[in-house]
Formats: C-alpha cells, sequence, structure tokens
C-alpha cells in the first residue's frame, strides 16, 4: 500500500510543478521589441525604420502591450491571449485586444516576434528583441 502511496505522491508532484502551454506562449512575447519592417497593405508595400524615417518599438507584458514611436508613448492596450481561428487558416494564439482593437496573431522564432493583423490587406509586422 505505501509503494502506491509513493507514486500517487511523485505523480502529484510532477504535475503540480508542470507550466501549462498557454503560459509559455504569454511569456515568449513578454519584453521590449524593437520594429524591424511591416509589409501589407492594398499595395503590398513595405516599410521599415529608414524608409519612414521613423523608430518604432513594443513593450509587452503579460496585460498591456505599449507602442512607442520615436522613443514616445503612443498607445497602451490591455489583451488577452487566446487561442482563435485565424483568417489565414487553422487556430492560432492571438493577442485579443480589450479595446475592440482587431485581434493580431502572432508567433515568436528565437529573438523576432512576428504579429499578424488579422484582417485582409493588412499588415505582418516583425519586430526584434532588445
Amino acid at each position: 500500500m505505501k509503494i502506491p502511496l509513493i507514486y500517487f505522491a511523485l505523480i502529484f508532484t510532477l504535475f503540480s510543478c508542470s507550466t501549462s502551454e498557454s503560459t509559455m506562449v504569454a511569456n515568449s512575447i513578454v519584453g521590449k521589441w524593437d520594429w524591424v519592417q511591416s509589409s501589407g497593405g492594398i499595395t503590398g508595400e513595405t516599410t521599415t525604420p529608414s524608409s519612414t524615417n521613423k523608430s518604432m518599438s513594443v513593450e509587452i507584458s503579460k496585460s498591456e502591450v505599449k507602442t512607442y514611436e520615436n522613443g514616445n508613448l503612443t498607445t497602451t492596450e490591455s489583451y488577452s491571449i487566446q487561442a482563435k481561428e485565424s483568417i489565414f487558416g487553422e487556430k492560432k494564439p492571438m493577442l485579443v485586444y480589450l479595446s475592440g482593437k482587431p485581434s493580431q496573431s502572432f508567433s515568436v522564432e528565437g529573438a523576432k516576434l512576428f504579429l499578424s493583423d488579422e484582417c485582409y490587406d493588412c499588415y505582418q509586422i516583425e519586430y526584434v528583441k532588445q
């Protein structure tokens, strides 16, 4: 009887210490990110800091996204992360803004963050972690 109790205690301990997938996804985007480029729109254009003479960055916490242009805070948006059906197909993790701003699907690849506006003829924005 003691052996099954030991196994139960061990299994309970292992599962109670695990990090959920949604927590890992949320933690992957937390930080400060510098804008590299945006592409899309009706014309399919690509813009960069040098082509616009603007520096832009985002600071993402676990509950807010702060956007900066040329070092000045321009917006603060509260958000949640939800897995939703993307207009590009399949379920993807998304920043769902509490203000009603259109959601953005996202992915993190190494030190790069990609945000994709969830609307047709919108933009994909690439950032690099500071």
